[in-house]
Parts: structure tokens; C-alpha cells; sequence
């Protein structure tokens, strides 16, 4: 996994299939939580699977919404998939989707959140809510339809 210095930066054994088919490629992905052990936590498991699948991903890693905002500006097509908290400081996760859904209709977004209160996450299109403790199961699946989308551009939708 390629990490991005100063950004903020099921077990499936060797499939072969979309994740194998992309190691080239890779995935970018935020992983935005104000909770240095929840991401490491999700960072273990999107680890995990690229052990097992054979893929790359670049991961970039922020503490805060203003973070990610601040990368996210820079290049608004960069991320593929957005792995974001709903309660932070400032920013909200609810905010910080909303800001880049409107400037990125096509990428994906996925919270992984303790909040309750998920019907306003619809206004924003998410992929998955998760509940913390997220499973590495629903991560996997996760992992594997941003995958098949992005060698497949022509079949997401």
C-alpha cells in the first residue's frame, strides 16, 4: 500500500478476479476519521486484502474534514472511494460528503460511523454506512465492487 507522506496518509487468499486484475492500477482512497485507532484499524484490513488479492492501493489518510477537503480541491477526480467518519470536529462526515459529491457525481463514498442517525446520509448517494467496528467482510465487498468498476468503467452505475 502506498502511503502519502505529509496528505495525512474476507479474507480472500490470492483471488484472482476484479482486485487481482487491477494490482497495476490501484485504487486511491481516503481514509478520513479524527481517530488515530479507528484508522489504523480500516488500514489493517484494506492491508489485509491487498496481501490476499494481490492489489495496490494508495491510500492518503487525514485526521479532519478540512484535511481531505484540502487534497480533495487539489485534483477532485483523484479518490476513488471515501472512507469517512460522520462525527468529527468542524467539518462533519456528512459535510465533507456532501461538499464532494457536488463537485464528484461518479466517485464512491462509505461511512463508517457510531452515529445513529443515518437517514441524512441518503442526500449524499453513499456506496455503505457501516457501523463501527466495521467488518473486514463488508469492507472486502466494498473493495471488490470499487474494483470491478474501475476496470470496468463502462459497467458502474
Amino acid at each position: 500500500m502506498n502511503r502519502r507522506a505529509g496528505d495525512g496518509q474476507g479474507p480472500r487468499a490470492k483471488e484472482k478476479g476484479p482486485a487481482a486484475a487491477m494490482s497495476a492500477a490501484g485504487l486511491n482512497i481516503s481514509l478520513c476519521d479524527d481517530g488515530a485507532l479507528q484508522r489504523a484499524y480500516i488500514k489493517l484490513i484494506l492491508q489485509d486484502y491487498e496481501s490476499r488479492c494481490g492489489v495496490r492501493f494508495n491510500l492518503y489518510e487525514f485526521s479532519s474534514g478540512e484535511e481531505l477537503l484540502e487534497k480533495f480541491n487539489q485534483n477532485p477526480k483523484l479518490f476513488d472511494l471515501f472512507f469517512l467518519d460522520h462525527r468529527m470536529k468542524n467539518i462533519t462526515g456528512l459535510e465533507t460528503a456532501s461538499y464532494i459529491r457536488k463537485r464528484n457525481k461518479v466517485c464512491h463514498i462509505v461511512f463508517v460511523t457510531a452515529s445513529e442517525e443515518q437517514e441524512d446520509f441518503a442526500a449524499v448517494s453513499p456506496l455503505r454506512v457501516l457501523t463501527k467496528p466495521a467488518q473486514p467482510a463488508a469492507i472486502w465487498d466494498i473493495l471488490d465492487k470499487v474494483s470491478a468498476e474501475k476496470i470496468s468503467p463502462s459497467h458502474s452505475g
